[in-house]
């Protein structure tokens, strides 16, 4: 009985630990909306590897991805680092919101791949999942404020609507991009962000002016 006892608690501890996180979660999220609102939303940049800041969101994001049982795959195809000016906290909330959300509206045991690659001097990092998909009608809405595909799911878990609405902005401020995709309901979507990449030949001028 006792180690019913002290499961039964241990369960409980990490219920109260994903609600706590959560809850943080969703007030830093309402600043944020807060910030950007009256336009004071300051970027700390600096030249930073993509990479680096993958593996911070990664690491943000990965407690939802276990609780829901998904495989996570990642695969960095430049061989040399890939360098963009930005802020790497605003740039790691960018990757997290995305990773977050697939984790959310993916079914358990489910699949979830993180991908970056480099095309025609831009970043692009691709978020993509096994999840309950996009309806067409909902994609050119998917990224504004408080908007829900899909308001009535439990899988929301009492979001707000907000998540995508800050990456679709954090991107624009870094001078990026961000789109998403799906084929329809339960085929999965993919959301892409593009960013400027900071050539090395523009490091070195800068670092050894003439």
């Amino acid at each position: 009985m006792r180690a019913s006892a002290d499961e039964m608690l241990q369960r409980t501890v990490d219920i109260m630990d994903r609600q706590i996180s959560h809850v943080v979660h969703l007030v830093d999220d309402l600043l944020d909306v807060s910030r950007i609102t009256r336009g004071s939303v300051a970027l700390k940049r600096e030249r930073i590897s993509l990479t680096d800041v993958l593996a911070n969101a990664i690491e943000a994001s990965r407690p939802l991805i276990e609780a829901h049982a998904h495989e996570l795959t990642v695969e960095v195809r430049p061989t040399v680092p890939v360098i963009v000016d930005g802020d790497p906290h605003r740039l790691a909330q960018v990757f997290s919101n995305l990773l977050s959300n697939s984790a959310k509206y993916t079914e358990r045991g489910g699949r979830i791949s993180l991908s970056l690659d480099c095309e025609g001097g831009e970043a692009v990092v691709s978020v993509r999942d096994t999840g309950i998909g996009i309806p067409p009608r909902a994609l050119e809405r998917v990224f504004e404020m408080f908007s829900q595909v899909h308001p009535n799911d439990a899988r929301s878990e009492g979001g707000l609507g907000i998540g995508l609405s800050l990456v679709r902005t954090l991107t624009q401020l870094h001078g990026g991009s961000v789109s998403a995709a799906s084929r329809g309901p339960g085929t999965g979507s993919v959301f892409t962000v593009r960013l400027p990449v900071v050539q090395v030949s523009s490091v070195e001028d800068r670092a050894h002016p003439q």
